[in-house]
């Protein structure tokens, strides 16, 4: 079976929900080839960071795209969303704490954008059902090529 971040942003994309939005919050509105744009960058930015798959990732106080954004990002690369962890990302906009450094959204997206991480062929065993639970209203809301409004 294909990954879940294939499977709920990827797919909606080729398959025509490109224009779509995909999220939709007080900073505005982002579509589903632009989540899939910034997330794909985004874990990029993660990956030359430091951050591999099992990896945990805090995801602390993320809202709307952010959060989004953060928890496609880990599953593109396959790092695992923690309460605990040497890598956090936390505020707004979100900067990553590394175990020897900072580093802004701006500065990852960037830092993705040579190399925007594709998404896995498939899920290590688990991986799917942490998210499903974890953030099962995100999950739910792309799996159907819906709009998340609240998050």
């Amino acid at each position: 079976m294909t990954s879940l971040v294939f499977r709920i942003l990827d797919w909606h994309v080729v398959s025509g929900l490109a224009d779509d939005l995909a999220v939709s919050d007080a900073r505005g509105t982002v579509s589903y080839a632009q989540l899939l744009h910034e997330s794909a960058c985004i874990a990029a930015g993660l990956r030359h960071m430091g951050v591999e798959p099992g990896t945990p990732v805090v995801l602390d106080g993320l809202h709307g795209r952010d959060l989004v954004t953060s928890v496609l990002a880990c599953a593109r690369i396959g790092a695992v969303p923690a309460d605990t962890a040497a890598f956090r990302l936390a505020g707004t906009p979100p900067v990553l704490h590394a175990p020897s450094t900072e580093v802004t959204w701006d500065v990852l997206d960037k830092a993705g954008r040579t190399e925007p991480a594709a998404a896995p062929e498939h899920d290590d065993e688990g991986y799917e059902e942490h998210l499903r639970t974890t953030y099962k209203d995100i999950i739910e809301t792309l799996e159907r090529g819906g709009t998340i409004t609240e998050v």
